[in-house]
């Protein structure tokens, strides 16, 4: 019981986080699917203005990862936002492609 108590806890505070609206007869199980499910969502946004906003070629010295699952491998070149192009370049994981 204590610890379905903390678990409601600390997963109300990811929903807060989340910005969602709780309902209070949410079971800890459901309230956790609404959460895993407001994180996927968020996951997914946060990756598509990522690729939005991707804008400047870069030729990799290094693996990296613009976005959280997809891996682009040394060698070649992709099409990343700026500021992920200034730090790659900054770490000396990318340099521009010519």
């Amino acid at each position: 019981m204590a610890d379905d108590k903390e678990a409601k806890k600390v997963l109300l505070g990811q929903a807060k986080a989340l910005g969602m609206e709780v309902d209070g007869r949410w079971s800890v199980d459901t309230l956790a699917e609404k959460v895993l499910e407001a994180q996927e969502a968020k996951t997914e946004a946060e990756t598509q203005a990522i690729k939005d906003a991707s804008d400047t070629m870069v030729f990799m010295l290094r693996d990296g990862f613009a976005v959280e699952d997809e891996k682009i491998k040394a060698g070649t070149t992709a099409q990343v936002p700026e500021w992920i192009a200034r730090r790659w370049y900054k770490a000396g994981v990318a340099r521009p492609a010519d």
